[in-house]
C-alpha cells in the first residue's frame, strides 16, 4: 500500500512521500474527540526539507489503496537535529485541521436559551453561532461550517442553554457539549467543495460487516471485569443557584426526589450512591433527562475486553479495513465475548502499513478494549488459520 504526503504552501504543493520520495519512522495517531496527529522524518536530500514552516505549512496524507484523505492538518515543529553517526534530519510534529478550532476565543455571552427555529434545532443554532465567531476571526483555510449535526439533547425538549466564556472554540465546543451531552465530534475536509465542516452525533461510525472472531481474524483475547464505575443511586447536580453554593437538583422534576436509580443495576450490586455535576443546566427537566441518559451510560459495560486482531483488508481477504469511529462484532465463545466494539484508537504505519494497531471499545474504564494489527509478523499463522 502506497501513502502520498503532499505539503502546501501559499498554494504551491510538493509531495515529499510518494514512488520516488522518502519519509522515516511516519505515523499517524487518531483517537475518538481527540485531534489527529502526524509525526515523520525527513532528511536533506528530500525536497520538502526546506519547506516546512511552523503552523504555515499545510499538510496532507492520501491512502494510495482507497483514495481516502487519512490526515489533514499542518505542519506544528520541525527541528533539525544531528545524530552520532553525523547524519542530520528534522523530526516533524504536525497536527490535524481540528487544531484550527483552538486559534481562536470566543466573546463573552450571557447564558441563554438556544430553541432552533427555521428548521434548526436548539443545538445546531449554538453551534452555529460558536462556529460564525470562530470564522470571522481567522484565516479562510482554517474556516469550519456545521456539518451533521444531529445527537439528540433532552428528552422533553429541544432547547439548550448555554453561555459563552472567552475560551477558545474547540475548549467551548468540548467543555459546552462533549462534556456535557456525550457524544462523538469530529472536523473533516470534505473533498467535493474543499471546506472544512463539523460533524456532532452520538456515533458517527458505520457498523461494518466484517466481525472480529476466533479462528478468522482475533489472535488474541483476554477479558476482565471493573464494576467500580456502576452507580445504582445517583443524585445529579445541576448549574449553582443564584447567591448560593447550593445547586439546582431534579427534586422538582422526580417527585421530590433528589436521585435517580438503576433498578436492574441495583437489584445486582446493591446501593452504590454517587454524584455527576451539570455545571450549565439550570431546569430540573433537563437535568433529569441528562442524568438517567448519563446513569444509563455509565452503568453499560462493567467489563473490558482486550483483543488482538488481524486487518484482513491488507492482503485482500476482508472487505473492512480498519477506521477509527467504525463497528464491529467482536465474538469469542470460550471467554463470553459477543458484543459489537468501536474502534477509539487508531495508529496508521506509513511506511509498515502492516504495523498499524487500533484499539477497540469505550475510551473510560466502561469498555476499555485494544486492538492490535500485526499482521506481518502473524502471517504465518494467520494462513495457516486460513488454510492457504
Amino acid at each position: 500500500m502506497l501513502y502520498t504526503v503532499t505539503i502546501f504552501n501559499d498554494g504551491e504543493a510538493v509531495n515529499i512521500h510518494d514512488r520516488y520520495e522518502r519519509i522515516a519512522s511516519a505515523q499517524i495517531a487518531k483517537e475518538r474527540n481527540a485531534i489527529d496527529s502526524l509525526s515523520f522524518t525527513i532528511y536533506p536530500d528530500n525536497p520538502g526539507y526546506e519547506l516546512l514552516r511552523s503552523l504555515k505549512t499545510t499538510i496532507q496524507v492520501r491512502n494510495g489503496k482507497t483514495g481516502r484523505l487519512d490526515f489533514g492538518g499542518r505542519i506544528v515543529k520541525a527541528p533539525a537535529s544531528m545524530d552520532g553517526t553525523g547524519a542530520v534530519f528534522k523530526s516533524v510534529q504536525c497536527e490535524g485541521v481540528e487544531a484550527y478550532l483552538c486559534d481562536s476565543t470566543q466573546p463573552y455571552l450571557a447564558e441563554r436559551q438556544w430553541s432552533g427555529g427555521s428548521g434548526r434545532t436548539g443545538l445546531q443554532e449554538f453551534i452555529d453561532y460558536v462556529l460564525a465567531r470562530h470564522n470571522e476571526r481567522v484565516e479562510p483555510h482554517k474556516r469550519v461550517y456545521r456539518g451533521e449535526v444531529d445527537l439528540v439533547t433532552y428528552a422533553t425538549t429541544g432547547g439548550v442553554y448555554k453561555g459563552l466564556q472567552r475560551d477558545s472554540t474547540r475548549d467551548t465546543l468540548f467543555g459546552k457539549l462533549v462534556d456535557v451531552f456525550g457524544g462523538e465530534m469530529i472536523v473533516r475536509r470534505n473533498e467535493a467543495d474543499g471546506l472544512l465542516y463539523l460533524d456532532y452525533s452520538a456515533k458517527l461510525g458505520a457498523d461494518r460487516e466484517t466481525p472480529i472472531e476466533v479462528a478468522r481474524n482475533m489472535a488474541s483475547v483476554s477479558m476482565d471485569e471493573d464494576p467500580t464505575q456502576i452507580i445504582t443511586r445517583l443524585r445529579p447536580l445541576g448549574a449553582k443557584l443564584e447567591d448560593s453554593d447550593d445547586r439546582i437538583t431534579v427534586a422538582g422534576a422526580n417527585g421530590g426526589r433528589e436521585y435517580i436509580e438503576d433498578a436492574e443495576a441495583m437489584a445486582k450490586y446493591g446501593i452504590i450512591e454517587g454524584t455527576h455535576t451539570w455545571d450549565d443546566v439550570t431546569q430540573p427537566t433537563n437535568l433529569l433527562s441528562s442524568a438517567r441518559a448519563w446513569l444509563a451510560e455509565n452503568n453499560r459495560y462493567p467489563h473490558s475486553a482486550a483483543v488482538s486482531a488481524y486487518d484482513l483488508s491488507l492482503i485482500d481477504l476482508a472487505p473492512d479495513e480498519f477506521h477509527l469511529l467504525d463497528w464491529y462484532h467482536c465474538r469469542n465463545p470460550l471467554v463470553g465475548l459477543d458484543e459489537p466494539l468501536e474502534i477509539i484508537r487508531q495508529t496508521i504505519d506509513i511506511n509498515e502499513p502492516h504495523n498499524s494497531s487500533i484499539d477497540l471499545g469505550d475510551s473510560t474504564a466502561k469498555q476499555s478494549s485494544q486492538a492490535t494489527a500485526a499482521l506481518a509478523s502473524k502471517v504465518a499463522t494467520l494462513e495457516k488459520l486460513l488454510g492457504l
